[in-house]
């Protein structure tokens, strides 16, 4: 990733923290990267250290091809390299925090509305509605593809200039502490939480830390700033209780009655989401009953944010969402390719939107491993296994580690055994299906990222 910062070597280090240890503290720089493959002119790189790689290892080279002009460091052994070659480096702590302090200095000079998004589930959805509806009024920035973590949110603050006059910022995590620190660098005017539901229980624990950890969005707001939260969430009462002690306001958003925003009704057709709000019909071409929610979330940010319900009516009869999520493709049967990623929560949602927009017609659900749910994994897929079961769909094919859990809770569920198969590989998903689909059938496929379950809708679409 790379990003726009006019600083001297000297600024970066009072920025970050840091200390100059070779070169001169007046040298230029224009850019900022952290991929040694993506340099820009007089280039500041910023190593970072994951679980697989360390970014510490391309300094020597960097510095001797004289490809970038300054480097931060955490480590020791770069002084002789960087001398020689009459580049800056600059020791700090922790090169991660300091490309968020950065971010956090590039942000502070300019103002514009801005609207942070977190949720177990819909963020990125969410994020593209209050993107679309937003864009009615302001020239409003937004993360791209996925960069919603610690490095992407920093590299999207870092395209923010004068003309932006909103931005709306997703911001992920699976440990405690991430939203936190996001939310310090992007110092949101109104956050959205979508939902909360059992994600990342492997590092979190409990659905109870989820939503501790989701309300850390609140540490970067002023108070009387506005959250805006989804009322029909599990642990409510825990973002409620945060809500009130940072002294914001706390809107809510949801179907039933007690939420702020909520639609007079709404219809699910297999093309569109459409709600009635005060009066007005509302269509945005998104499929199932988890995206009422994320549309009333935005249209909740709309009011809020002082955008007329017309106007962003207009601009959501046109959305287009980001692919892989709820993506209907029609065969003759309806295929939906939900493989962007998974856990309990979305693939309730999922399996209840076939329901909802397909009730008369055969429906098969084809499902791989919900992963990062810990020591509770097997319970959370035998829970949507019976779900499957509950909901009476025609078969259940499975693929992955947990496959013996979703079998066991649909056949607990009373589903009959020949309806639930297992598969050693995709191509074999594939293969079946391909072998005994018939015209109005209705297959849903969903898996978590890693898992990638859209190679079974490739094979299928080729």
């Amino acid at each position: 990733m790379k990003g726009i910062f006019r600083a001297t070597s000297g600024e970066i280090a009072s920025i970050t923290g840091g200390r100059i240890i070779a070169g001169d503290e007046n040298i230029s720089l224009e850019t900022v990267t952290t991929d040694s493959r993506e340099l820009g002119d007089n280039n500041l790189f910023i190593p970072i250290t994951g679980e697989k790689f360390d970014g510490h290892d391309f300094i020597p080279e960097l510095l001797k091809s004289g490809k970038i002009s300054c480097s931060l460091t955490m480590k020791e052994g770069f002084e002789t390299a960087a001398a020689e070659s009459g580049k800056s480096l600059i020791k700090c702590d922790d090169t991660l925090a300091a490309l968020g302090k950065i971010a956090e200095f590039y942000r502070n000079r300019f103002s514009p509305l801005t609207i942070g998004i977190t949720g177990t589930n819909g963020k990125t959805t969410t994020k593209e509605l209050v993107y679309s509806v937003l864009s009615a009024k302001y020239n409003t920035l937004r993360n791209t593809k996925n960069y919603n973590n610690e490095i992407g949110v920093p590299f999207t603050l870092l395209q923010m200039d004068s003309s932006h006059e909103a931005a709306v910022i997703e911001m992920g995590m699976n440990h405690t502490g991430e939203i936190e620190r996001l939310s310090n660098i992007v110092q949101p005017d109104i956050a959205v939480i979508t939902n909360v539901g059992a994600g990342h229980l492997e590092f979190l624990g409990s659905v109870e830390n989820v939503a501790n950890a989701k309300s850390e969005i609140l540490s970067g707001m002023k108070r009387g700033s506005t959250l805006i939260a989804n009322r029909e969430t599990e642990c409510f009462h825990i973002i409620e209780k945060h809500a009130s002690e940072h002294g914001v306001r706390l809107l809510t958003f949801g179907i039933e009655p007690g939420a702020d925003f909520r639609p007079d009704s709404f219809k699910l057709t297999r093309s569109s989401v459409d709600v009635v709000y005060k009066g007005k019909k509302i269509s945005v071409p998104l499929y199932g009953r988890h995206n009422v929610y994320n549309l009333m979330a935005a249209i909740a940010v709309a009011e809020t944010a002082g955008v007329d319900l017309a106007d962003a009516a207009a601009k959501l009869s046109s959305f287009e969402n980001v692919g892989g999520r709820s993506e209907i493709i029609d065969r003759g049967y309806v295929l939906i390719n939900d493989t962007y990623n998974s856990n309990p929560l979305s693939s309730l949602y999922a399996l209840e939107s076939v329901c909802d927009v397909f009730p008369d017609r055969k429906k098969t659900a084809v499902l791989a491993d919900m992963k990062e749910l810990g020591e509770l994994a097997g319970l959370y897929h035998m829970k949507v296994g019976e779900f499957v079961a509950a909901r009476k769909f025609n078969q259940l094919l499975l693929f992955g580690d947990m496959s013996e859990y979703y079998e066991k809770g649909a056949s607990a569920a009373g589903m009959n055994p020949d309806k639930i198969k297992k598969f050693d590989s995709k191509d074999q998903i594939a293969e079946f299906l391909l072998s005994g689909l018939c015209e109005k059938d209705v297959v849903l496929v969903k898996g978590s990222r890693s898992m990638k379950m859209e190679d079974v809708v490739n094979r299928l679409i080729a």
